[in-house]
């Protein structure tokens, strides 16, 4: 099914992201003109990615040899160049003046805009958030980040029942005694979700999140057995092998922070690749 190989997709991604949670900040799309007075060049250029948690300083470098050698940096220039602003995100310029940097500009003229950055003072970011859905309606959710995150989930319904036998939809599928069985009307469902992972920033008010764990969902629907004289036997549940899985549980989710104080978050999790479920959550940002 196409949410079994989005989940596979996602939750590599996360590890991917994971391993290196401040990726090489890279200049792209540098591209250059030239002002109609011929004495100013104007630069443009973008970052990507950017993050929060680094400085960056820019500088820029003239070749007149087609990239082969570079002189620089050049110092005549302003805009969005030496220490910029947090988040330089977007289209950044740069404007240089030639005639008071070079005396001439003759050759194959390439710029190339080079990259400093500084990590900078990270303050771990903790949250705690009530997590509930339709069918596991309590829970809690434990989030904590610095350079890295994780976070752990433990969700339930509480409700529990032991399986006598088994059952599909044609009733039960291992009752080897001589009396006869009857489904009841009672159902019951039991719901356990544990699991932890790690936490991505992607802005500072977005997180997402991807891990997993063990989950279990049954199903299990009432029964009774009599004899031959229809006398009562034995009465109890039976676990429904068709609507019910327990073992492996991965999930991915969204965390957002509202007013720097509120959390909210949005999950889906699945158990074995085949029993599916969303769950949300509110929480408060931790000091």
């Amino acid at each position: 099914m196409i949410y079994k190989i989005i989940f596979k997709w996602v939750l590599i991604l996360l590890v991917t992201v994971g391993a290196s949670p401040l990726a090489a900040q890279k200049v792209k799309d540098v591209k250059f003109s030239l002002s109609s007075d011929q004495t100013k060049i104007t630069v443009t250029y973008s970052i990507s990615p950017v993050t929060d948690e680094l400085k960056y300083k820019s500088s820029l470098w003239l070749s007149l040899d087609g990239g082969s050698t570079f002189i620089g940096p050049l110092k005549y220039v302003t805009g969005d160049v030496g220490m910029l602003k947090t988040m330089p995100t977007g289209t950044l310029k740069i404007e240089w003046e030639i005639y008071k940097d070079v005396d001439d500009l003759v050759g194959k003229v390439v710029f190339q805009v080079r990259l400093e950055t500084e990590r900078l003072p990270v303050t771990p970011v903790r949250f705690l958030a009530y997590q509930f859905s339709g069918k596991t309606p309590v829970g809690i959710m434990y989030g904590y980040r610095k350079h890295k995150g994780y976070y752990m989930k433990l969700q339930s319904n509480f409700t529990f029942a032991k399986g006598d036998y088994v059952a599909d939809a044609n009733g039960i599928t291992n009752f080897s005694s001589n009396n006869y069985w009857v489904i009841g009307d009672k159902q019951k469902i039991s719901n356990l979700m544990v699991s932890a992972g790690y936490l991505h920033k992607f802005s500072p008010i977005i997180y997402f999140y991807g891990g997993g764990g063990f989950g279990m969902h049954n199903v299990y629907w009432d029964y009774a057995s009599f004899n031959e004289f229809d006398e009562p036997h034995e009465n109890g549940y039976v676990r429904v092998k068709e609507t019910s899985a327990a073992g492996l549980q991965t999930e991915v989710g969204v965390v957002a922070f509202i007013k720097n104080k509120y959390v909210f978050t949005l999950g889906l999790q699945n158990i074995n690749f085949s029993y599916l479920n969303f769950s949300t959550g509110v929480g408060i940002k931790l000091k």
